[in-house]
């Protein structure tokens, strides 16, 4: 049984730097169609996709793919039927599957709804990029005094300035807004900076030899299944899932791991093993969020940016784990195939 050494998946330089252009590229095409952006959107079936992948058909506050990860029905605005919509309890912390009162939400709910959404939470920022967009408009403008109006501009300059000039004002920014969204996270620390406390798992009091043994066997079965977000076809899918923008891909590997997380929650852990338990159970929540919100990109694409820079993050905290594992092994004489 061997855990997945992610410096030998070629894989992982590749899916990184997938993300974070993916990351940009959406940011671009989402706000594309605003306001001065609406004209750079030259592609029709775009627009559509992005239409189709918000599409809210019980407008309840949850899109139809929150919908599905969160197992509420996408024809029913209160699934559990308590009288508020499924949206407004995940927003206000209460399980829209469990009837009020006694409904709080999950431990480690999902970074879904208007609640996690950053890019609205930061909506004056895209005016300040809009500003940047349309100073540089007008600095073309002055340097080709043969544009009379807009529809010269539009005739005139190319798809390629176009562009340029958009890039160039979301990265001018870009230390402005990553800076205020990060002050955002840090009052939602259950997207990407969780923290896993005692009382969030079931800490046995057998620390027995036999005990240890189950539970690391169990452990190391869970970090080498097929739905462990580290296995390398599972990385190949949410890159392939992103790319092509197949994300049924992406929505079965969040599902697999997430009912796998509520499993290592409930998992009794011998108390010498509580501590690689909870970083175990860090990673695969934060893993869990970042596709999560890479999977909303459309939606949400400043929180689908900063979740590919969070994933290098997650990849060091990986490699020390599986080192503390394979500590733990040799110290305690455990003899197990890792």
């Amino acid at each position: 049984m061997k855990l997945p050494s992610l410096k030998k998946l070629p894989i992982i330089p590749v899916l990184v730097a997938t993300f974070l252009a993916i990351g940009l590229l959406l940011f671009v095409n989402a706000y594309s169609k605003r306001g001065a952006f609406s004209q750079l959107n030259s592609s029709g079936g775009r627009e559509i996709l992005i239409e189709s992948q918000n599409i809210d058909s019980d407008n309840d506050g949850l899109k139809n793919w929150e919908e599905e990860l969160y197992k509420t029905d996408y024809m029913n605005p209160d699934t559990d039927g308590d009288g508020y919509l499924d949206g407004e309890e995940i927003n206000s912390g209460h399980n829209p599957l469990v009837k009020a009162p006694g409904d709080e939400q999950v431990i480690f709910p999902l970074p879904v709804g208007d609640k996690y959404n950053l890019t609205q939470k930061m909506f004056s920022d895209i005016d300040v990029v809009l500003k940047s967009y349309i100073t540089q408009k007008n600095q073309y403008i002055n340097d080709h005094p043969e544009i009379q109006s807009t529809e010269d501009f539009m005739a005139q300059a190319s798809p390629e300035t176009l562009q340029e000039m958009l890039n160039r004002a979301i990265l001018y920014n870009q230390e402005d807004w990553l800076g205020k969204a990060e002050i955002i996270l840090a009052e939602m620390p259950e997207v990407f900076n969780i923290e896993i406390s005692d009382n969030d798992i079931n800490v046995s009091e057998d620390n027995s030899l036999d005990a240890i043994k189950i539970y690391a066997n169990n452990l190391l079965a869970y970090l080498n299944s097929e739905t462990f977000f580290f296995q390398e076809k599972n990385l190949l899918s949410i890159k392939d899932a992103l790319s092509n923008n197949n994300l049924s891909l992406l929505d079965k590997v969040i599902n697999d791991n997430n009912a796998e997380i509520e499993k290592l929650r409930t998992t009794e852990v011998p108390p010498s093993w509580k501590e690689v338990h909870k970083k175990t159970l860090k990673i695969a929540v934060t893993l869990r969020n970042i596709f999560v919100s890479l999977r909303g990109y459309e939606s949400d694409p400043i929180k689908a940016m900063i979740a590919g820079n969070e994933f290098e993050n997650v990849l060091s905290d990986w490699e020390k784990l599986t080192k503390e594992i394979a500590d733990l092994n040799k110290s305690q004489n455990l003899n197990l195939s890792i």
